[in-house]
């Protein structure tokens, strides 16, 4: 497990399960208390306390709001449960990818309409295999590039004269 989703306990397949781990680990992501992030959603805290535990049915306008509240991604936080991983909350919690997902289709099914009944399985497939390959080489990028900044900095402070007099 990575440092970012330290703290997402593995979840049962119960779908209030788990969006209560996705919940928690995006609050404790952003530093919130249950008493700020119900606060910040303007709901009494044992509203929010029951909502984040998964005592109720999964609510999309909680949800929403939850995801103002703590700036992440609501889209992703309901495909956390769908997927059955709660880390996704986190992991897409700044970048939104998931709305990014979500608003990439809203804009095809409007521009699009009946044609993607048309539209071949394999072509599908493709197209999203060919694009998460393309955002799996852009991850590796910057990670590489990261690792680079980070070895000249090192050499850099290495090089550098020891203060004194």
């Amino acid at each position: 497990m990575d440092a970012e989703t330290k703290g997402v306990p593995p979840a049962s397949n119960h779908d209030g399960a788990l969006l209560s781990a996705a919940l928690r680990a995006v609050r404790r992501l952003r530093g919130m208390s249950s008493r700020d992030t119900a606060d910040a959603m303007h709901m009494p805290l044992r509203t929010y306390q029951r909502f984040e535990s998964g005592e109720t049915r999964p609510n999309l306008d909680h949800i929403h709001r939850f995801a103002r509240a703590t700036r992440s991604d609501p889209h992703a936080l309901v495909m956390a449960v769908a997927i059955g991983a709660p880390e996704l909350a986190v992991h897409t919690a700044d970048n939104h990818l998931v709305t990014i997902l979500t608003v990439g289709l809203q804009t095809y099914n409007r521009t699009q309409g009946d044609k993607i009944a048309d539209l071949d399985v394999r072509a599908i497939v493709s197209a999203v295999t060919a694009m998460f390959d393309q955002l799996a080489d852009a991850t590796a990028a910057q990670n590489e590039a990261r690792a680079w900044i980070r070895t000249g900095q090192d050499a850099l402070a290495k090089a550098r004269p020891k203060p004194g007099r």
